[in-house]
């Protein structure tokens, strides 16, 4: 037998030779000619006037510094990746590339490289968008789960067939789509990023009476995932566990004080970020002191449920 490959991810590209334009969740059927194939992987330019936002775009958060920031790097070495595109009549609207497309039109472009799809219907549009949302982890975890459930009440997915598509096991789907029975307030918490994922689907629990109380206590104490679900059993906080994390001191003569972890670069503190949003629990990348190409990565866990959690992130990509 083979080894099974894990990956944290796929792009775009791969999700895109896995879906046939009108072929079903599971890209099967109906494959377009050959010649039509071709024609889709050309790369054009095309007008920044004549492209549309996606309608079924998951988003809705998008930082201007960060767009400003991509918007110089467009300016100084150009669109590395094309957009992705549909045709609609004589305009176009975006699969994949909305920051990319906004930067462009920031730094001054009139025209944008993509590659232009026909003949693709809402509901491969609308999975696609949310693929190459949660593939780039650009996504809240409430956009997520709206996003989920906008699928099953337009297109009728089962949370087997949602799985299938978006490459997340059944019960991830599930446990996203609890989120949406939260109240507001603590949902509109998780979009600012306040609660961490973790934290969120730990306010799930059917054991707790008041989310949004707890949710308060999250904020203001800056309470764990190990913390919240000890709550949710009822059970009272030790001293211990209300403690944040420290090193206990170094009682020893002329102990040499130990190396502080090195500043990460910003590639890595956005994948460490990333890693972070996707696993739904603190990640942290310790690189070697001397060189960011050797470290080690650490996920952290806290409870075994959050341990099969994770184990079924991994195993399902």
């Amino acid at each position: 037998m083979g080894k099974k490959s894990f990956a944290l991810g796929r792009g775009l590209s791969d999700i895109l030779k896995d879906h046939n334009i009108n072929g079903d969740v599971n890209g099967t059927s109906t494959q377009p000619p050959s010649s039509e194939a071709a024609d889709q992987q050309k790369v054009v330019e095309i007008q920044l006037d004549l492209i549309d936002a996606n309608p079924f775009q998951p988003r809705k958060f998008f930082s201007e510094d960060e767009l400003s920031e991509l918007a110089n790097s467009i300016k100084q070495q150009g669109l590395i990746q094309p957009i992705v595109l549909r045709k609609v009549g004589g305009r176009y609207q975006i699969i994949s590339g909305e920051r990319r497309t906004r930067a462009s039109k920031l730094a001054g472009f009139s025209t944008i490289k993509a590659q232009v799809y026909e003949n693709l219907d809402d509901k491969k549009m609308s999975e696609w968008a949310l693929i190459e949302n949660i593939q780039r982890v650009d996504l809240n975890p409430v956009e997520i789960a709206r996003s989920y459930q906008k699928l099953i009440e337009n297109y009728d997915y089962t949370h087997e067939d949602l799985a299938n598509a978006v490459g997340k096991s059944r019960s991830a789907i599930t446990n996203a789509l609890r989120l949406l029975k939260l109240p507001d307030q603590v949902q509109f918490w998780i979009q600012e990023g306040k609660i961490s994922g973790g934290a969120a689907r730990a306010l799930c629990s059917d054991k707790i009476a008041d989310p949004e109380a707890l949710a308060k206590r999250i904020i203001e104490e800056g309470l764990n995932v190990r913390q919240i679900e000890a709550l949710s059993r009822g059970e009272s906080l030790t001293a211990a566990e209300q403690k944040k994390e420290e090193p206990a001191p170094n009682t020893t003569k002329d102990a040499v004080p130990p190396k502080a972890k090195p500043e990460l670069s910003a590639d890595l503190k956005n994948f460490e970020g990333r890693l972070e949003t996707y696993f739904g629990t603190k990640v942290a990348i310790n690189p070697s002191s001397t060189t960011e190409s050797k470290g080690t990565i650490v996920i952290n866990y806290y409870s075994m449920d959050d341990l099969t959690r994770i184990q079924q992130l991994m195993e399902n990509n």
